[in-house]
């Protein structure tokens, strides 16, 4: 709303209350789902004396990239109906609260609740394994790897969301096929350069006796201009992808 020119947290978790109330039902309906699977699977690796009982740090990841990303393309859920995208957009608070409240929720909200969920699944499935001597660890968010893992996430994350304030009709399945797309190209271009850089660096090795004696060992992998696909998914992707998702909640209220 072009009126509103304070910011304000109540108003944010005002909204954060709205979202959850409007799409709790379907939220849970999604984390039953993934935790009855896992459940399934662990019921049939007991039955066929299976690995799967120790691997529950592997379920945490995968259960929280599935459930994760699909709540992330499925935000913003009041733009798949015309009426509720003008309720919406007309509520009082300012793009940036909308866009905060929608982010919170869909990042760090979240994943603090799949953690504590699948923190009592994994002790709940540790009290069942200490019954039937099934040997079960529990699972540790505190490692390199963990944290790793939740950056992916993040950057993943704010293309969804970014997919879900833009398609109006099946966000998640026009984003991820926008990103399979964009994926090709990437790969196309990455292996193109790689391709180019390594030809000029075997050209140059070829051409300079003085270097072909065996001092010359560069890594190709340290080469800059190898390096800028990584530097941008890390450090570009997802802001970009966050002030395109603001800009699109503003094109919206225009």
């Amino acid at each position: 709303m072009e009126h509103i020119k304070s910011f304000s947290f109540k108003r944010i978790l005002l909204l954060m209350q709205k979202t959850l109330y409007e799409n709790a039902k379907s939220v849970l309906i999604g984390l039953i789902t993934v935790f009855g699977i896992f459940s399934f699977i662990l019921f049939m690796s007991a039955l066929k004396d299976g690995q799967a009982w120790s691997k529950l740090q592997i379920f945490y990841y995968i259960g929280l990239f599935i459930a994760g990303l699909f709540i992330s393309g499925s935000a913003f859920s009041n733009f798949r109906n015309k009426e509720k995208t003008m309720s919406y957009l007309t509520l009082p608070a300012s793009g940036i609260e909308k866009f905060i409240s929608e982010w919170l929720l869909t990042s760090v909200v979240y994943i603090i609740a799949y953690t504590a969920i699948f923190y009592a699944f994994n002790l709940l499935v540790f009290i069942i394994g200490d019954v039937f001597n099934i040997q079960v660890n529990l699972i540790n968010i505190f490692t390199y790897k963990t944290l790793t893992m939740f950056l992916h996430f993040i950057i993943i994350q704010s293309i969804l969301l970014a997919g879900a304030a833009t398609f109006k009709k099946v966000p998640l399945f026009f984003t991820i096929s926008s990103l399979f797309i964009a994926g090709m190209i990437i790969t196309f271009y990455i292996t193109l350069l790689t391709l180019s850089v390594k030809g000029q660096f075997e050209a140059f090795h070829l051409s300079n006796n003085g270097i072909q004696g065996g001092d010359f060992n560069y890594n190709l992998e340290n080469h800059w201009l190898l390096k800028v696909p990584k530097i941008m998914y890390y450090y570009i992707t997802a802001p970009v992808f966050w002030i395109y998702t603001y800009f699109k909640l503003k094109e919206k209220e225009a």
